[in-house]
């Protein structure tokens, strides 16, 4: 009976051991194998028990004490004991941060924007489901972030869903930003701004999360004007070509922005106070001397700008003298070339930006920038308007936008955008209107191209603590179409210029999160991740075990 029981033991023991190792590699216990192991565990475990039991009673029949019972029973003890303590250590949700950059930290505004909330705020984690392990690591720290945020408020609630599942919800929120990754959407009322989640960020970032909730949260709204009077893209107007209506409704308006038009009259030539920033829509008609005073003194004032400019074909008979572009360029160093950018990879006049240039069809190039600029292909690598943007773009009829050499005093210009290496900037726009076909001059701009330049005229007036700077700020892109009601929902057009509007009302970088270091990711596949587990779940309590069983039959038999 003894040896039964023995045997009966050691095969659950190990049936278990078999149904817990297929289950951490496998990483589901819904497995036939799983199932049958661990049944076949427990069924074994219940003959030993009865079996053991029946041993003990004809023991004790005897007059012998049950030391195996009393081992057993001190065994389960001492395991509800460790149970019992780590759910109370793990009901008090502590941690320690050992990261270098303090990652798991959150900074003190953080903390406080989610102490002074006083309507409730929805956070709603878009996932897209992928069998990708970056974008399931970016989903999992996205969604432990925010737990992390919850604690510090019981105004904020968290949903997830899935937009394939969950698909009348996600409608309903009328999402327009659902990357590779997802995106999260924080509502407040009837506020509501998205975070698109890529591959890039490789999560949510603290920064972007805490500007975005004091935008739901806040009561003022921030104005956006778009220039009237010069025949640009009219934001009422409803056609898919000329029309600018979605940018006003389906854009700026759902990501809680004011919009208005305005009309400088030669009677009262300034910028209205509550202008958070000024649109230049494709203008068609040149502004008028007073407007561009207004201008001027709007930018000395801090203010900020974003000129949206085609190609155009400037007559050079007209009487009167072209002023828009020439005060860019003597203001800002901002030189709107007179091109229109060709690519022989590309059909018609459509330009493409690359996230790596290594991977075009392109031979003897070198990406050798002298100025040291850090680009990921065609986009500025850390510059917020363009470091979450991780897929190629394309743009129909661009100019070349560019930075002088040397900027006027005060003035600190980045370049954002540039196209793929193969384009020029082809000068010849009348030719090409007239139906003849580009063709590359000696004395044409070579790729890569830039085509949207951001600029900042520093200032030396002090501002209040936590208030915007004083700094006036300008962003030209060299192409209006992405804005039309025919491409605003395009690729990344609308984060393009969601992310430039951002930045120039500095609702990017308003509040002062402290700077996050970069962040080390270490991509390993899927069985390289299984085995991890494995071995620091199992694998070095299974070794431990087997040298101590080792050596207690050593010592038992040779002392």
């Amino acid at each position: 009976m003894r040896g039964l029981t023995i045997v009966i033991g050691i095969a659950a023991v190990v049936a278990l051991a078999t149904g817990l190792n297929l289950m951490i590699l496998n990483e589901s216990m819904f497995t036939s194998k799983v199932l049958i192991a661990l049944i076949t565990s427990v069924g074994l475990g219940c003959v030993w028990l009865v079996l053991y039991l029946i041993g003990v009673v004809r023991k004790d029949s005897q007059g012998s004490t049950p030391y195996g019972l009393n081992a057993v029973i001190a065994s389960v003890a001492v395991l509800v004991i460790v149970v019992t303590l780590y759910a109370f250590v793990k009901r008090t949700d502590l941690s320690w941060d050992l990261t270098q950059e303090g990652r798991q930290e959150l900074a003190p505004q953080t903390k406080q924007v989610l102490q002074s909330l006083t309507e409730p705020v929805e956070a709603y984690c878009i996932f897209v489901k992928s069998g990708d392990s970056s974008v399931v690591l970016a989903q999992n720290k996205t969604l432990r972030f925010l737990e992390r945020c919850q604690q510090f408020s019981d105004k904020m609630n968290i949903t997830v869903l899935d937009p394939q599942k969950d698909v009348m919800q996600t409608q309903a929120l009328s999402i327009l930003r659902v990357k590779n990754v997802g995106a999260v959407v924080l509502k407040s009322g009837e506020k509501q701004k998205e975070i698109p989640l890529t591959k890039v960020t490789s999560r949510l970032e603290e920064r972007d999360f805490t500007n975005t909730l004091i935008n739901v949260s806040r009561k003022d709204l921030q104005k956006v004007y778009f220039l009237d009077g010069h025949g640009g893209r009219d934001i009422e107007l409803e056609d898919p070509e000329i029309g600018g209506h979605l940018f006003k409704h389906n854009v700026l308006m759902r990501e809680a922005y004011e919009v208005g038009k305005l009309l400088i009259t030669s009677q009262n030539p300034t910028i209205p106070e509550d202008c958070s920033v000024l649109v230049i829509n494709n203008y068609k008609e040149d502004l008028k001397p007073y407007e561009i005073n207004a201008l001027n003194q709007y930018m000395a004032e801090g203010g900020r700008i974003l000129c949206l400019l085609e190609p155009s074909v400037r007559d050079k008979n007209a009487p009167q003298q072209e002023r828009l572009r020439p005060w860019l360029k003597s203001r800002f160093g901002i030189d709107v070339r007179e091109d229109l950018i060709a690519s022989p990879l590309m059909e018609g006049f459509n330009v493409m930006f690359a996230t790596d240039f290594a991977s075009l069809p392109i031979e003897g190039y070198v990406d050798n920038d002298p100025s040291g600029v850090e680009f990921r292909g065609s986009f500025h690598a850390t510059h917020p308007i363009t470091r979450t943007i991780d897929v190629n773009m394309q743009m129909n009829l661009a100019r070349s936008v560019t930075l002088d050499a040397i900027p006027p005093e005060g003035i600190v210009g980045t370049t954002l955008l540039r196209t793929t290496p193969d384009t020029w900037g082809e000068t010849d726009i009348e030719g090409i209107m007239q139906g003849l076909s580009p063709s590359q001059d000696g004395f044409e701009l070579k790729g890569p191209n830039s085509v949207a330049v951001a600029v900042t005229v520093k200032s030396d007036r002090a501002t209040m603590s936590g208030s915007r700077s004083q700094d006036g700020r300008i962003v030209v892109i060299g192409d209006s179409d992405l804005a039309s009601n025919k491409n605003i929902g395009i690729g990344y057009n609308t984060d393009l210029l969601l992310n430039t509007i951002a930045w120039l009302t500095e609702n990017s970088d308003l509040i002062a999160i402290r700077p996050k270091a970069g962040e080390a990711v270490l991509h390993l596949s899927m069985g390289e991740q299984r085995a991890i587990v494995w071995l620091s779940v199992l694998g070095t309590l299974q070794l431990v075990v087997i040298v101590g069983l080792g050596t207690f039959l050593f010592r038992r038999r040779y002392q």
